[in-house]
């Protein structure tokens, strides 16, 4: 007989003579065992360790999360800043491109007020 065998059989016996114990007695093992599970040990999430590692992962690794998040935050709103000025850029050089394909002539580039009435006169 083999070990799986065995298992087998020892556990069919054991599940046979259960069915065969007192309510009282069945009780107070279901006590106890709610008692043993009471006591077991909680497994840890992780490897523990001592002294400066110790120090490491319960100070600096849960401060460390909060500095990453915040440099990601700081890094997402200067991106914004720097796609926004890129799109302005592109909306200049759309306007410029659309002025240098007219024909106006040279004199009303020069014109103090023709930047103001491009300005006021563009369909933003």
């Amino acid at each position: 007989m083999n070990d799986h065998d065995l298992q087998f059989r020892i556990r069919q016996h054991l599940n046979t003579s259960t069915r065969n114990l007192s309510p009282s007695v069945s009780s107070r093992l279901h006590e106890a065992r709610q008692k043993a599970l009471g006591r077991q040990k909680v497994a840890v999430r992780g490897l523990s360790v001592a002294g400066i590692g110790q120090l490491f992962s319960e100070h600096v690794l849960p401060r460390g999360r909060t500095a990453l998040a915040m440099l990601l935050v700081i890094a997402a709103a200067l991106g914004t800043g720097f796609l926004g000025e890129l799109q302005r850029t592109a909306d200049m050089e759309e306007v410029d491109s659309a002025l240098l394909a007219d024909d106006l002539p040279i004199d009303a580039y020069l014109d103090r007020g023709f930047d103001a009435w491009v300005q006021n006169d563009s369909p933003d």
